[in-house]
């Protein structure tokens, strides 16, 4: 029944975390899995939950062109031909009332106990412009707790930052907190648990430019929070 929230800067690697999640959640349970990638086609969401049981980077055209297509198909059958990851083509349905209706259809229908919504923020600037910021965002996420309160089922929602005043952003490596939370706090009130990602992308040093701090912000279940752990994404 809980709601998770992941939140960085933009670019910082948000979306591949919670494909990870995705693909551990598919191995290690027999739940379905819904997906719901507003920033990205079906088929590059695909192609990212078999990249990571590949452990190549099939997400990029040139980069599969020249793996043979039968060790795909072996790919593809481990993840997306278990039937048990369920995606939408939302083009041009990103606003409020269908984002809460294809997150229930998944949940009631299509039996996914687990469900990552990527990205919240992109429903907000979908809106039509003079609807407020604020009140969007708690009437989203007051039905979407009501949803897995209802159901049993949980969340991985992927939330933007708002820009913060200064020379140095999130996506430099700033520290996230609470209030970095773009829009509405009822983000972080209703969230069980908000875990940021913190990545200085034009690091000079590769390696460290290519590594994610992990922080717990909030932690309903054990109250623990606070520098969690770090990860290397390798190329």
């Amino acid at each position: 029944r809980e709601i998770v929230t992941v939140t960085g800067g933009t670019g910082i690697g948000k979306s591949a975390i919670t494909r990870e999640v995705a693909h551990s959640l598919l191995k290690t349970t027999e739940d379905n899995i819904g997906v719901l990638s507003l920033e990205e086609s079906v088929a590059r969401t695909g192609w990212g939950i078999v990249a990571i049981e590949a452990n190549l980077p099939l997400g990029i055209r040139e980069e599969r062109n020249g793996i043979d297509k039968k060790d795909i198909r072996t790919w593809y059958d481990a993840t997306l031909g278990t039937g048990r990851i369920y995606t939408f083509d939302h083009f041009g349905s990103t606003d409020e009332d269908n984002l809460i209706s294809k997150v229930g259809y998944m949940v009631r229908v299509l039996d996914c106990k687990r469900v990552v919504l990527d990205h919240l923020s992109i429903v907000v600037s979908a809106m039509d412009q003079g609807l407020d910021e604020r009140k969007t965002i708690d009437s989203i996420m007051t039905k979407l707790r009501q949803l897995t309160e209802e159901t049993g089922a949980s969340l991985i929602l992927v939330s933007h930052l708002k820009r913060v005043s200064g020379d140095r952003g999130h996506e430099n490596g700033l520290e996230v907190s609470l209030n970095h939370l773009r829009g509405s706090q009822s983000i972080a009130q209703l969230s069980d648990a908000v875990i940021s990602v913190e990545r200085n992308q034009q690091d000079s040093d590769e390696r460290e430019s290519n590594t994610l701090t992990v922080r717990v912000l909030k932690n309903r279940y054990a109250g623990l929070t606070g520098l969690a752990t770090r990860l290397y994404y390798n190329k």
